[in-house]
């Protein structure tokens, strides 16, 4: 999932809630005229094993040969599950490496002006107790007159109180009024501050405040400042230590890399098209086996249930996987600008597969649409699968109106150029986004809820 929290995306669906039944009559749905329904085979296993393949080269993060090996995987798999026209397009963005990343707390003499003799050091360990946001800037240590005194200004929601930490560290205890990173940069760049401690006091509480990756934007070398987050009991400690000092020694690497976009046809009579998307790429910090190696998985399934239907196909169906989305929906946006002409054309609606999985300590399955009529559509599919498999019942599967209008995964790009949107969310894992996201939280029963679901309604609209 794109670098928003789970609290928001839950606040959007809540909205989205209220707007269904706030409409007195669902519209009729726009794609698909009702006929004989049919449900696409799903392999669950197949599937569980996609994930461990793909997991096994480490983070996928966008531009490295990680994320080129789960690509290619990807591609194999495309093709063996039926699909024709199969192949990787590469675009370049501005991407970011972290080499190094080193912080301490260092006691200091009474007046702060020196480092106590023999005094405390305080190392914390990089991924599991800090993590580097996107694009943040390097700084490298090279003696005590680096350290940084931490100023704490709250939760960051006071523009002014970022002058306070001119020339030091400015700490920012997150809750849900903290400002974005994006923001946040820009606040503390033009406060002149040399570095930002975002302390987790908003997301995964039931997993302890981890700290997790979000992105932000490539401001620029002139603007770029050191910008980690810690998590709460990290933060607790460093904000206990008086008379302690910041030593951070980071280099982060930004340049132009290649990341990828996998796509792949069941190709049909006509001009139409509909478009499952996924992103395969993960945060640096973590293998993502629900975020969102799950949504990829799913797609060569359904690929694999759609193509050995049976059916002719009026529509094409496409299935494209794209790297990039974890630091702003780069390979998304890119593959839909090089292939605008014909998408905006054809493309009847775009099918988002983003921890479309259900966590195995809930129950919830959210899906979003754009449109009421396609909602009632899909959701006799629900019913249909439930009848078929009903220990599937014990899953809250519901669809929600929602305009979709917010970049929250790949599904934007489409959505804005006037594509009708479906969203499958699932209820991802809590641990998404840390180095905890890791095989141990994946559910494999529940890959098929929207897998076959929306697989089986595509192939009815498309056939």
């Amino acid at each position: 999932m794109a670098p928003r929290t789970r609290a928001a995306l839950f606040a959007l669906l809540a909205v989205a809630l209220l707007s269904l039944s706030a409409a007195a009559v669902l519209n009729r749905d726009r794609l698909l005229n009702w006929s004989e329904p049919y449900l696409i085979g799903f392999d669950t296993t197949r599937a569980e094993t996609h994930v461990r393949e793909l997991i096994q080269w480490g983070p996928r993060m966008s531009g490295t040969e990680a994320e080129l090996e789960g690509a290619l995987y990807i591609q194999r798999q495309f093709a063996e599950a039926g699909l024709t026209d199969v192949h990787m397009e590469n675009y370049t963005v501005p991407m970011f490496e972290v080499i190094s990343a080193d912080m301490q707390m260092v006691q200091y003499m009474p007046l702060g002006n020196l480092p106590r003799p023999n005094g405390e050091t305080v190392s914390y360990e990089h991924m599991t107790q800090f993590v580097v946001q996107g694009y943040s800037g390097s700084r490298r240590w090279s003696g005590f007159r680096d350290d940084l005194e931490i100023i704490n200004i709250g939760d960051g929601s006071d523009h002014a109180s970022f002058s306070r930490a001119r020339g030091r560290a400015c700490f920012i205890e997150q809750t849900e009024s903290t400002p974005s990173n994006w923001e946040l940069y820009d606040m503390a760049a033009d406060a002149g501050v040399e570095a930002v401690v975002l302390q987790n006091l908003f997301q995964g509480e039931s997993i302890g405040y981890l700290p997790f990756f979000k992105s932000g934007p490539d401001i620029g070398s002139s603007r770029r400042i050191p910008v980690l987050m810690v998590g709460k009991d990290a933060g607790d400690d460093m904000l206990r230590r008086s008379g302690y000092k910041l030593r951070l020694d980071l280099d982060v690497l930004i340049e132009d890399r290649p990341i990828r976009v996998v796509v792949g046809d069941i190709k049909g009579s006509g001009d139409d098209l509909y478009v499952f998307t996924a992103h395969h790429d993960t945060c640096y910090n973590t293998v993502g086996a629900i975020d969102n190696t799950v949504g990829p998985a799913t797609l060569i399934e359904i690929a694999r249930g759609m193509a050995s239907s049976g059916k002719s196909f009026r529509s094409t169906v496409r299935f494209a996987t794209f790297g990039g989305e974890e630091e702003g929906l780069f390979g998304s946006i890119a593959y839909y600008d090089a292939h605008r002409s014909e998408l905006g054309r054809n493309c009847k609606a775009v099918l988002n597969f983003d921890m479309a999985h259900v966590d195995a300590r809930t129950s919830s399955a959210p899906m979003t649409c754009t449109d009421n009529g396609t909602i009632s559509s899909v959701l006799k599919y629900r019913d249909l699968l439930i009848k078929a498999e009903p220990s599937l019942s014990r899953y809250e599967i519901d669809g929600y109106y929602s305009e979709m209008q917010t970049p929250y995964s790949d599904f934007w790009p489409f959505v804005m150029d006037g594509a009708t949107g479906i969203a499958a969310w699932g209820s991802g894992c809590y641990e998404y986004h840390t180095y905890k996201d890791d095989i141990t939280h994946l559910n494999p029963e529940s890959l098929q809820i929207w897998g076959r679901i929306l697989g089986s309604y595509a192939l009815e609209a498309s056939t």
